[in-house]
């Protein structure tokens, strides 16, 4: 009897890390295609019309003196080349806040340490152990988490120091602390409130921890949904060629 509970409880556990695998693969498929539809629908007509724009801004140049009623002519089109531009760059900028192409390109830990670089929050990432190699989901989740906390970190606590902190067994550990003055907390409609819910969704947390006066700590704890006989510990091959990071 002890042994059928044990394989039923093994079971049980099987498929709801497996119910959870599907959750999270749902989001990245629905990500991808919303990623692709932006970049080649919307972005190419972006881009043929801001050609068309210039085009017409050319022709008019080469046409030299134009008649009175058409004077304006060339401020219009050189605005309207300016929206153009700036609409793509909204685009571009869309994409890359659905799935920053630097996950792709670096990894997570890169990609974190880029973000508190280029931030103007002062932080400094810490990653005690070489990650092993992560779902793009959790990727995602905890490069929004880490972002959406520095910026508001920028917004309410522009003069605070933070420390964000990486680990990873089963779950992958996201923390950011900062010695700000406290008071923070999880809005309905706000960025962290929309991560929460991600993470329920598959069986991770979010909190924030802000006492009057600080620091404030936001975690989340992202599941790898690992598989039975799968490891969230890097290799030694990995650990190897990465060496310790501090």
């Amino acid at each position: 009897m002890r042994w059928r509970r044990r394989r039923d409880a093994a079971r049980e556990v099987s498929e709801l890390t497996e119910s959870r695998r599907e959750i999270v693969q749902a989001f990245e498929i629905e990500r991808r295609r919303i990623e692709r539809d932006l970049h080649d629908g919307a972005q190419q007509h972006l881009v043929a019309s801001g050609m068309a724009i210039g085009e017409a801004a050319f022709m008019v140049d080469m046409a030299g003196d134009l008649p009175e009623a058409l004077a304006d002519l060339p401020q219009v089109l050189a605005r309207a080349l300016g929206s153009n531009e700036a609409a793509l760059k909204t685009l571009r900028d869309t994409v890359n806040q659905i799935h920053p192409k630097v996950l792709s390109d670096l990894g997570l830990e890169r990609a974190i340490r880029d973000v508190a670089e280029r931030s103007s929050a002062n932080a400094r990432v810490m990653v005690p152990n070489p990650l092993p190699t992560l779902p793009e989901g959790v990727m995602t989740t905890a490069y929004f988490l880490v972002t959406e906390s520095l910026t508001n970190l920028v917004k309410y606590a522009p003069d605070s120091a933070a420390t964000v902190l990486l680990a990873a067994d089963e779950s992958l550990k996201v923390s950011v602390v900062d010695d700000g003055p406290g008071g923070a907390e999880i809005k309905p409609g706000g960025g962290l409130a929309g991560l929460k819910e991600r993470l329920a969704a598959f069986g991770g947390t979010l909190s924030v921890h802000s006492p009057l006066g600080g620091p404030t700590t936001v975690a989340g704890t992202i599941p790898l949904l690992l598989r039975r006989g799968e490891s969230g510990l890097a290799s030694d091959e990995q650990t190897s060629a990465e060496g310790g990071t501090t």
